[in-house]
């Protein structure tokens, strides 16, 4: 059986500083005394995770549905 699977270098980049960046986050958060294994800072930190990965996908170039839709909604406008 062959393997076809296809790598794209980018996104892996993207996915592995995005995992860098929440976890840093977390981290931060727990040490400035925020319950970080509450649940409503779980739900509030899969909000900012969307964020993160939206911002690291765009610096890398690589298509994310959150930015193309903030774009269109105007909130890029200076």
């Amino acid at each position: 059986m062959q393997n076809n699977i296809v790598e794209f270098p980018r996104m892996k980049k993207a996915e592995e500083i995005t995992e860098k960046l929440t976890t840093s986050l977390i981290l931060e958060a727990r040490k400035l005394g925020l319950n970080t294994d509450n649940q409503d800072f779980v739900y509030d930190m899969a909000w900012a995770m969307k964020f993160i990965k939206a911002t690291v996908d765009n610096q890398c170039n690589i298509a994310n549905d959150l930015c193309r839709l903030t774009r269109a909604q105007g909130l890029d406008e200076s």
